[in-house]
């Protein structure tokens, strides 16, 4: 669907701009949630039909999580019902206003020194981290190749995570001094 009216094309720009701040928001209000990413679209679209209340030129994320704060909500209650482990209403607005601060571009910039964080890994690190990421079975397969059991991958992935973390912080704080 092509636009023209250059309201319409600005507010495009801002949404696909917050798409990775929308669906971390998205995952730290329902966690361990398998359809974050159909979520996110369902949002994608209540945010496109309730574009003509978005005030160009103001806070598109605080606007932006907000609705998806509440689309949030009546997916937790959904998953409540199904007796899934959902976090409180008042927990949920805890993690909305903390989550909602995020900027897309320090979003970016975390992405990018994770990615050069994870290059200066071993390759049998790299190897393990992907195994734990990709799918929830290829960890039980990485055990078996390497002949380590669980545990001890979690203790790795414990490890290679606290080094990933230091090295991102190491990684923004130079390039804040830099700027």
């Amino acid at each position: 669907m092509a636009t023209h009216d250059p309201k319409d094309q600005e507010f495009v720009a801002l949404l696909t701009d917050h798409q990775e701040m929308l669906r971390s928001f998205i995952a730290s209000l329902i966690p361990n949630h398998p359809d974050v990413r159909d979520l996110l679209q369902e949002i994608n679209i209540v945010l496109w039909e309730k574009r003509g209340t978005f005030k160009l030129g103001t806070k598109f994320a605080a606007w932006a999580c907000t609705v998806a704060r509440y689309k949030a909500m009546n997916e937790s209650k959904k998953l409540q019902r199904a007796n899934w482990l959902v976090f409180s209403d008042a927990l949920l607005d805890t993690l909305a206003s903390e989550s909602a601060d995020r900027s897309p571009a320090l979003l970016d910039s975390k992405r990018h020194a994770l990615k050069h964080c994870v290059t200066k890994l071993r390759p049998t690190d790299q190897k393990l981290l992907n195994a734990r990421y990709t799918s929830s079975d290829a960890l039980d397969g990485y055990a078996l190749e390497s002949g380590r059991n669980r545990a001890s991958l979690r203790v790795t992935l414990a490890r290679l995570r606290a080094a990933l973390r230091r090295c991102i912080e190491q990684r923004l704080a130079m390039e804040k001094n830099t700027a």
